[in-house]
């Protein structure tokens, strides 16, 4: 027996465990007694328990089993660590306990899962519940489906997740057993009581008999809302509010009110279904098929889709164009419909995820509103009024009014009731001012249409826009609307139904007799009444009862909120009533007899009075009490300062019954405040006086009498008296709140301090303890120079009150809390930031540059210095602003100081910067931070103290949020710094748990967290196991497992093992932060505040509401309009800016970041244009103020248009410095103003200046890549806008500027502006020429970022789609990848060209130009088409209000032409009238630039018009001044027409005519010549222009169509003209840069010809030919530099592959040649543009210079060495290949062959040169030439036999007339060779009669035939030559082509480069590039000569 009683002597743990089922229950009693006693929630002893408990609900004794229960409810319910074991402890309950026999166990292991749910374990209780769902006792299943029914009940529906319930119920209604059939009907049943109609749509599935059954209990259920009856730990005091509703409302014996849950929406609880999968293969195929029925198919099939309620999230843009499409463009009813309907259902089914693609669809269902179906009509209607909830109404507001203004009747009503049905969706927030005026504006013509269903539908939306923002705000709007109409208006809006966000009608509430509880009040309550709810302003918030709402503690009241230094907003104010007026109005009120004693001697008849008088006073009612004129009577003489204590006492009593029961004014407090103060000291009645001052502050504001009083008090210098008011200071803050200015109290007390008066400096202290409670500690910094002693007592008073929160307000306004319906207030105290209140000075001006040298210094010592200077400057500034200028940065260098000397100072310092800085300390976070943290990892302990200690005082400052943004944590961390890793991970755990809710980035962090787990260092993992709980607070334990799951497998299990014990140790409410709000108020308090909702809501809104605001209003306004007109100057003070800053006087706006000597310049320029007002509102520092200014300036642009245009360069310069600015409200209206203000430009015709855009437009850039939406849009509006006030090329030049951002999205828009530019204005827009910025543009193709690539691409193909294939030539070599992109989008984007005939919908972009449409030129008032007389302005002056017109003049889009069917009325040309007047306009540059945009015009007429205008204009003086910065421009348009006469109108056989592009070629050629003969604007031509302007004279040289032309030879002769011109007048310079840039483009084009190629070599040629006249005017670096960059891209070891042969190289080598002949060794210094000194250009300078030392005799040329042709050596020897009959030559003629050939390679000696050979021949016949010809090419040796047969036939002419006897022997080379010759004697030139652009009568090639030797100066008149070639001509029968021929035409001589600077020996390949043609005129002369034989 002994041994079965051993077990009591066991512990209880013990007894728990034992086998003996008696000992188990001992142990149970003995643990249950145990839990239930202890007293902390923590106590060590439930911890003892954890792994035992799960063992308890399984005991397998039903009596120790019931025990066991006890016990674990008991530790559930008492013990912290209870949530630990929720799985384990449910789980058993679950599978023993629910399917018990016994009632008990059943019970009670219900209340233990219903407790766990209490401590806030839902989330796991229902997982554990939803897994006993699939056990396999029925038992078990019912008992979770009991528990899933009673948690419902208990706790509602937000405490569990319904939707895994829903998701089981069929499962539970289909189940074998009859009992869990029967739960689970329950719970559906209970479901429905919760949740109502959202449970039907899951019920779809259900059997019938099933849904039938449900029904019916439904019906059976009541019809109120349920109400939770438990609640969780953190809801006890939602609890407590319904145990006090119901409880009132019991008392009041009415029904009780209470906050119920919110309905809840069916599709929470529906699965999402991916509906994009399931699309047909062929669905976008089919959707354009031709069959209509194959397209209805299709839809049809889409439509079964789109009907589920619910859709998975997904990219919806193509399924959302395509059926927009067929909505917009199908012309058959039937699938517009089908069509609208699944685009309503996409709408439903994913509701805000719809936003992305709404308004492009509302804009085409709007456009579609005219269709007269009701079928089709309604199907819109639902369409669009689904797509609009799912985003804001000012997305589709432009749309909208543009339907308004649209002439179809039926799209005008039909957008009328689309408002009409948005509005009563809406709220005051929803529809502001601003959307308010813009539909009013159109609705309210609408309302005056002539059809009947438009004027009701226009009624209707404005009445429904009355009703949500009320009549007031509206009826500015309406101020045009005729009476009657007005009327019909308001009868709209009385029966217009506004509706919630779901769409249910709002019902109103039905009128209740609300009666308060009786409850006594303190003296201060004001008499009750009761009135009708329905006359409350129905704002009542959630939380009342029967209309009454309970007061919070701690609410804030709109006098603590605006409390100002005089009379703050919360007071009453009335004015002040004439002494008559009292005087008589007191006569009525009170007997004359009493008012004689009442200034009676005798103090007992004073006495009587008041005694009589208060009870005058007390038995009127409220409204009826006079107060001001009381209150005046009684304080007239003696009054307050009655010497009578008992008299006194009355008056102070009377004071306070009325400031309790009156209405009291600020005005009559005014007359009695002061006089009560000076009583606050009086020893019998100074607690009167203080309660008369407290019932005053609490009618009035506390605020008021507080500084009204202190202030009286301190001047009259009485100490009792300000001691007093003191200490009722102190005991104000404790009743009312703080809801003073603490900045005039701090003030005030200061002074106390310093009285003499110890009475006086301990009230103070007293008072300085109350605030310590409301400020905190930082409250000590005001009072830091207070004497020691001082500061001792002021620390005692802290020291008291630490720790301690502020107790609840038990007093306030007593008209607010009336007005508390109206204006909910949050309930908690007012939190003041003390950072605000601190006056901060700025030191950014003394960290100096010398100073920042200083602390970089590699002088530790000098370091050190700098870093004590800097303390200096914090311990004297104190409190700094976050404008530190450069110290950030520094001060990071030295957190790295190798001396930690050093480095602790730094530390010190960073600790000092936070403390002085405030929460300014986030600024610079991104710098200092990871300096500070990377410190906790170093070696020494002290430094890491350091760092930890400088840590701590930055996130006391700024908090974590700014260094877990910028990722400094998660960088840390990356590191393997055991040390740094410890001591932060240490930190973090302390720190995490006490924040709130921090930024996502943390999750980054978890990672390098993992890894700490498993570090090398004991001490990082053990950190980092104390971590893991404060992280999961943040970031939640799913989150971490997600993570853990990456981990490699060796990790995983002991990572999930850790998360999992860290699980269990999470807080109740992770992350949640510790409320403020003090202890609960009294009951008196309670009460107090319930009370005065009862009284009437009518006399509040007639007095206190409007005596609170209409005052401030109405200053406001007459501020506002007071100031308006001056706000702006209008001045010429611009001009003075603009010349200050050119002669840089002033700091040009030229900024990364605005520095403050940027913000200092531009305040003292705007004081001129300025007022004072407007200058303290811009340059504020409360960002407030300048939303204010804005906002004056907004309203002030209407009446000051001259003022803001003179002030417009400021004003963008200041909004400039908004951009930098990071607060979006701001922004927004900084932007909205811009817009505004440009709108005002375009009106007035202004024309921005450059210097007022360079200011601006760069920083506006900037802000196109924010991340907002809305800031992007505006910004694309404004640009737009720009548009209409500076040429649109100019801004082209900005924005692709903006291409050099790393914002991607910044990137995007530029390109997509860009591209919007190019398609709108045509390719001349692109600057500085199309060239280059294609090519820019192209580079961007290749971008990583997706948007950026797309946005590229499209930019390319706009200019494709006017460029055509030439688009690749500008864009240049793009690598495969990128060529293939914009290949498969041109494809694309021609294959989804709509032809012009078809209406074009309006496409997605551009957003920042508009949709242009082509319009009849003969229409347009813009264009230039059809000359008139000029007027004021001139024609030439596009209206730029209109931009549609530009557009037009410039498009030059192949296809769009070819089909455009408008005829361009002819007309004649202008006349020069009105030019000169022209030229006199402030706005000839922007005429000019209109006229210039023409010129580009794909109409020839146009074109032609324009030229002659420009034609016109140069004939004035003044026209070059104003057209030499136009001159790119020009000749860009001239090289664009140029080749849209090649591409485009030389094409075309029909249209136009020849005669109109011989015309336009005149007219290009005539103003090319005009410009050129300018020498001023010839030499401003820059380089990539005029290699433009040369390529097209080229190419249209070229052209084998002009000679079909009537004039067509003219025309050539014209354009070689042209071209020797430009070559001659241009900048030599860029003449030849350009040239060998041409010739760079076109040896490396596989397109590029080699006639095109020939043709620049010889203008190549020319120059060289020109350069020993003008090396002085040429710059030899630009054109060392160019031949450079071609040798360098064709090195001369790839020539030899080339088909085009190696004479672009020589020409190349001519030219460096030339160069070194004229600069000799003087050259070497012109290679400051080649950064390659191994380049082949210096190699071979090299080289040259050399040969010239060797041979000085030498013509400059190393040819001639290499060639042999100047050998001075050794005699030759005869080679094997001479041929045996000569003779080999001796020494003495080998010298002298020597000696010929340098004079025929010298340029001055050639005809010498070649005439000594001839007499050398003649005397030594057999010598053998060969030697010296042989290593010369053949083009050298046939120029050199050509002379010497040239010089025989001087010398015999004879033999000319003696022709061979038969065809074969005639020569008739002579013929040709003396042709030849003759030509270029007397024209400079060869072969042909005409130069570049002739045309050989035998072939097309319009080359001339090329020179066939080198330079030389001609020899004898031309007359003598041309004389001969007659001869000649006659003898070959050609007389008469010479008769036709002009020789005096200018021409372009071809030169090629002579032999002697031929550097190959190579024959030349382009030599015989005519050899046909020779032939041909062979044969020509051979059948001459037949024929003269004859």
């Amino acid at each position: 027996m002994a041994d079965d009683n051993e077990w009591m002597k066991l512990p209880t743990e013990d007894k728990c465990s034992h086998k003996l089922w008696r000992a188990r229950v001992a142990g149970y009693e003995e643990a249950y007694k145990t839990f239930q006693t202890l007293e902390h929630e923590k106590s060590p002893e439930f911890s003892r328990y954890l792994g035992v408990l799960k063992k308890f609900v399984i005991d397998n004794n039903p009596v120790a089993q019931e025990k066991a229960l006890d016990a674990v409810l008991a530790f559930v319910e008492n013990a912290a660590v209870a949530g630990k074991t929720t799985a384990e402890i449910v789980s058993g309950v679950i599978t023993k306990c629910l399917n018990s026999s016994r009632a008990k166990t059943r019970d009670k292991g219900m209340e233990i899962i219903m407790m766990y749910i209490e401590i806030e374990k839902q989330e796991t209780v229902q997982d554990e519940l939803l897994k006993g769902l699939e056990n396999k006792q029925p038992k078990v299943v019912a008992g979770c489906i009991l528990a899933l029914r009673t948690a419902l009940r208990e706790f509602g529906s937000k405490v569990l997740q319904l939707k895994p319930i829903v998701k089981q119920m069929p499962r539970m209604l289909e189940d074998r057993d009859k009992t869990v059939r029967e739960e689970g009907k329950h719970l559906v049943v209970e479901l429905y009581r919760w949740i109502g109609a959202a449970l039907k749509p899951q019920m779809a599935h259900f059997k019938p008999v099933q849904v039938t059954e449900l029904e019916a209990e439904f019906d059976n259920l009541p019809k109120e809302k349920p109400i939770p009856k438990r609640f969780l730990r953190s809801q006890q005091d939602l609890k407590a509010k319904y145990e006090e509703q119901a409880a009132a409302a019991a008392d009041a014996g009415v029904e009780v009110e209470v906050d119920v849950p919110e309905d809840v929406d069916p599709y929470d609880l529906m699965d999402p279904v991916d509906i994009l999968s399931k699309l047909p293969k062929d669905f976008y195929d089919q959707i354009e098929a031709k069959k209509w029925q194959e397209r209805k198919a299709t839809l049809e099939a889409v439509k079964v889709l789109t009907e589920n309620p619910k859709l998975e999230a997904g990219d919806y843009g193509d399924l959302c164009r395509a059926l927009k499409k067929v909505v917009g463009k199908d012309n058959n009813v039937m699938l517009v419909t089908l069509a609208a309907k699944c685009l309503a259902d996409l709408a439903t089914g994913l509701r805000k995820k719809f936003s992305p693609y709404a308004a492009q669809c509302i804009q085409t269902i709007i456009e579609k509103f005219k269709e007269k179906k009701p079928s089709v009509v309604a199907a819109l209607r639902e369409a669009a009024d689904a797509m609009v909830v799912t985003i804001s109404l000012d997305a589709v507001s432009e749309d909208c009014v543009a339907a308004l203004e649209n002439k179809n009747p039926n799209m005008k009503q039909e957008t009328a009731l689309f408002l009409t049905r948005c509005f009563t969706r809406c709220t005051t927030t929803t529809l502001p001012k601003k959307l308010l005026k813009m539909f009013c504006a159109p609705l309210c013509k609408t309302i005056n249409d002539t059809v009947p269903d438009v004027r009701e539908a226009s009624y209707q939306a404005l009445g429904t826009a009355m009703k949500v923002v009320g009549e007031k705000p509206i009826l500015p709007f309406l101020a045009d609307v005729e009476p009657i109409k007005a009327n019909k208006i308001k009868d709209c809006c009385e029966n217009a139904e506004l509706v919630n966000k779901k769409g249910v009608a709002a019902r109103p509430a039905k009128p209740k007799e609300v009666v308060a509880p009786p409850a006594e009040r303190p003296k201060t309550a004001p008499a009750k009444s009761s009135v009708p709810e329905d006359k409350r302003p129905k704002t009542a918030p959630a939380g009342k009862v029967m209309g009454v709402k309970k007061a919070k503690p701690g609410a804030k009241s709109a006098a603590g909120k605006k409390s100002s230094s005089t009379a703050p907003a919360g007071g009453i104010t009335e004015n002040a009533l004439a002494d008559e007026v009292v005087d008589a109005k007191a006569l009525q009120l009170i007997p004359e007899d009493t008012l004689k004693q009442l200034a009676s001697a005798n103090w007992k008849e004073r006495l009587a009075a008041m005694e009589t008088i208060t009870q005058l006073i007390k038995d009127l009612p409220k409204p009826d009490i006079p107060t001001q004129v009381v209150v005046r009577t009684i304080n007239k003489k003696p009054g307050l300062k009655d010497t009578n204590f008992q008299v006194l006492k009355l008056r102070l009593e009377l004071l306070t019954h009325l400031a309790e029961n009156a209405v009291f004014s600020l005005c009559t407090a005014s007359y009695c405040l002061a006089d009560t103060v000076d009583k606050t000291g009086d020893v019998k009645n100074g607690g009167a006086a203080k309660a008369a001052l407290t019932a005053i502050a609490e009618a009035t504001s506390l605020d008021y009498v507080c500084q009204q009083g202190i202030n009286h008090a301190f001047e009259q210098k009485n100490p009792k008296n300000q001691s007093e008011m003191l200490l009722w200071l102190a005991q104000g803050l404790r009743e009312f709140g703080l809801k003073i200015s603490v900045k005039h109290v701090i003030e005030c007390l200061k002074k106390a301090l310093g009285a003499t008066n110890p009475a006086i400096r301990t009230a103070a202290v007293s008072v300085m303890g109350v605030l310590y409670m409301y400020v905190g500690p930082k409250l000590r910094d005001f009072f830091d120079g207070e004497k020691p002693a001082l500061l001792q007592q002021i620390d005692a008073e802290f020291e008291k009150v630490k720790g301690e929160k502020p107790p609840a307000p038990i007093r306030g306004l007593t008209r607010k809390e009336e007005g508390a319906g109206e204006e909910e207030e949050e309930a908690e105290s007012e939190t003041i930031n003390i950072a605000d209140l601190i006056p901060r000075n700025d030191i950014s001006d003394q960290i100096k540059p010398e100073l920042e040298n200083q602390l970089n210094d590699k002088n530790w010592k000098m370091r050190n210095e700098g870093l004590q200077k800097v303390i200096n400057i914090l311990n004297e500034a104190k409190f700094i602003t976050p404008n530190i200028g450069a110290l950030p940065e520094a001060i990071k260098a030295r957190l790295g100081d190798s001396n930690k000397i050093l480095l602790n100072t730094a530390l010190t310092i960073c600790q000092t910067l936070a403390g002085a800085m405030g929460p300014g300390t986030k600024n610079h976070v991104r710098i200092i931070g990871p300096g500070i943290i990377a410190c906790c990892g170093d070696l020494k302990p002290q430094v890491r103290a350091g760092a930890v200690a400088a840590l701590n005082a930055w996130v006391e400052q700024c908090g974590l949020a700014p260094f877990v943004e910028g990722e400094l944590f998660s960088d840390a961390l990356k590191l393997e710094n055991p040390n740094l890793r410890a001591e932060l991970l240490g930190w973090l755990a302390e720190k995490l748990p006490q924040c709130k809710k921090l930024p996502s980035e943390l999750n980054q962090c978890i990672p390098h967290l993992f890894s700490c787990l498993e570090d090398r260092n004991a001490d990082v993992r053990k950190k980092a196991q104390e971590a893991l709980v404060p992280f999961m607070i943040h970031t939640g334990y799913d989150q971490m497992l997600r993570v853990a799951g990456k981990l490699k497998p060796a990790s995983k299990d002991q990572v999930k093992g850790l998360l999992e014990k860290a699980r269990g140790n999470l807080p109740e409410k992770p992350g949640r932060p510790v409320s403020a709000p003090a202890a609960k108020a009294p009951e008196a308090a309670k009460e107090e505040k319930t009370a005065p909702k009862a009284v009437s809501a009518k006399p509040r809104l007639g007095t206190a509401k409007n005596a609170k605001t209409a005052p401030s209003k109405k200053d406001k306004n007459k501020e506002d309009d007071g100031s308006l007109d001056a706000i702006l100057k209008a001045n010429n003070a611009k001009e003075q800016r603009i010349k200050d800053e050119r002669t840089l006087k002033a700091l040009k706006w030229n900024f990364g970041a605005p520095r403050q000597e940027y913000v200092d310049q531009l305040k003292t320029q705007m004081e001129a244009n300025c007022s004072k007002h407007l200058m303290d509102q811009l340059f504020h520092s409360d960002f407030k103020q300048h939303i204010k200014a804005i906002e004056t300036l907004t309203k002030g642009t209407p009446s000051l248009k001259e003022a803001t245009i003179a002030s417009l360069d400021v004003l963008l310069k200041w909004f400039t410095l908004r951009f930098f600015d990071t607060n979006t409200s701001v922004l927004l209206k900084s932007l909205e103003y811009l817009q505004t203000m440009f709108v005002m430009l375009n009106d007035e015709d202004y024309h921005m200046l450059d210097f007022e855009v360079s200011a601006f437009l760069p920083y506006l850039i900037l802000k196109v890549g924010d991340p907002k939406d809305n800031v992007r849009r505006d910004v694309r509006n404004i640009f737009k806008l720009m548009c209409k006030v500076y040429p649109a090329s100019k801004m082209f030049s900005y924005i692709i500027d903006g291409l050099k951002s790393k914002n991607s999205k910044q990137r995007t828009e530029c390109l997509e502006e860009l591209g919007s530019l190019i398609e709108v204005y045509g390719i001349n827009v692109c600057q500085p020429s199309p060239a280059q910025a294609l090519k820019i543009i192209a580079q961007q193709i290749g971008d990583r970022d997706k948007s950026v690539r797309s946005a590229a691409l499209n930019a390319v193909v706009s200019a494709y789609m006017i460029l055509g294939e030439t688009v690749y030539k500008y864009i240049g070599n793009l690598n495969d990848k990128d060529q293939s992109m914009l290949e498969e989008r041109i494809k694309r984007s021609m294959k989804n060209k709509k032809p012009p005939s078809t209406e074009v919908s309006p496409e997605e972009r551009p957003k920042t130009a508009p949709q242009i449409r082509p319009a009849p030129a003969a229409s347009s008032e813009s264009t230039i088409s059809a000359p008139g007389t000029i007027t004021k302005k001139p024609k030439i002056m596009v209206d730029r209000r209109e931009p549609v017109a530009k557009p037009d003049l410039i498009s030059i889009d192949v296809d769009d032409i070819l089909n455009d069917e408008v005829e361009v009325p002819k007309s004649r040309l202008r006349t020069a009238t009105g030019y000169a007047e022209l030229a006199n306009t402030g706005d000839a540059s922007a005429a000019i630039n209109a006229v210039l945009s023409q010129i580009a015009s794909s109409d020839i007429m146009t074109s032609v018009q324009a030229l002659t205008q420009i034609d016109e204009f140069l004939k004035m003086d003044s026209s070059s001044d104003l057209l030499e910065p136009q001159m790119d421009q020009l000749l860009l348009v001239a090289s664009l027409q140029l080749r849209l006469i090649y591409t485009k109108h030389m094409g075309d056989d029909n249209n136009p005519s020849k005669e109109e592009v011989i015309k336009l070629y005149r007219c290009l050629l005539g103003i090319l010549l005009a410009v050129f003969q300018t020498e001023s604007l010839a030499k401003v031509v820059t380089r990539d222009v005029l290699k433009d302007l040369v390529s097209s004279l080229v190419t249209a040289l070229l052209d084998q169509r002009l000679e079909k032309l009537e004039e067509g030879v003219q025309l050539t002769r014209s354009i070689n003209v042209m071209v020797v011109k430009i070559l001659e007048k241009t900048d030599h310079t860029v003449a030849l840069s350009a040239l060998i840039k041409l010739l760079h483009e076109a040896v490396g084009r596989d397109t590029g010809t080699s006639k095109y190629m020939e043709l620049i070599m010889k203008c190549s040629w020319k120059m060289v030919r020109m350069l020993p006249n003008i090396i002085n005017e040429v710059d030899v670096d630009i054109i060392l530099g160019d031949v450079h960059q071609f040798m360098k891209e064709y090195p001369l070891n790839t020539w030899k592959e080339r088909p085009c042969g190696d004479m672009p190289l020589r020409t190349m080598k001519t030219v460096v040649h030339t160069l070194v002949k004229l600069k000799e060794n003087t050259i070497l210094n012109h290679l400051t543009l080649i950064d390659d000194q191994n380049s082949e250009i210096v190699l071979y300078l090299q080289k040259v210079l050399n040969t010239r030392i060797g041979n000085p005799g030498l013509g400059s040329s190393r040819g001639e060495q290499r060639n042999g042709l100047a050998d001075s050596g050794n005699t030759l020897k005869q080679e094997p290949g001479t041929k045996a009959g000569k003779l080999k030559t001796s020494r003495s003629t080998n010298e002298m062959l020597a000696e010929i050939f340098k004079k025929i390679g010298s340029k001055d000696n050639t005809k010498e040169g070649l005439n000594d050979l001839y007499h050398f021949k003649q005397k030594y016949p057999e010598a053998d030439l060969e030697p010296f010809l042989r290593k010369s090419s053949q083009f050298f040796q046939d120029y050199i036999k050509r002379g010497l047969k040239a010089i025989e036939l001087e010398k015999r002419p004879g033999q000319d007339e003696e022709a061979p006897e038969g065809p074969a022997e005639v020569d008739t080379s002579m013929y040709t060779e003396r042709l030849r010759m003759i030509r270029e004697k007397a024209w400079g030139t060869t072969g042909s009669t005409s130069s570049l652009g002739s045309t050989s009568s035998s072939g097309n090639t319009p080359l001339a035939e090329k020179e066939q030797g080198p330079d030389g100066d001609v020899e004898g008149t031309a007359d003598k030559y041309m004389d001969r070639l007659k001869v000649l001509r006659e003898k070959g029968g050609l007389a008469e082509d010479v008769e036709n021929k002009d020789p005096d035409d200018n021409r372009l001589a071809g030169e090629f480069p002579s032999e002697a600077v031929n550097p190959s020996g190579q024959e030349t390949r382009t030599a015989a590039a005519n050899v046909a043609d020779l032939k041909k005129r062979l044969e020509r002369i051979k059948k001459a000569a037949h024929v003269g034989d004859a």
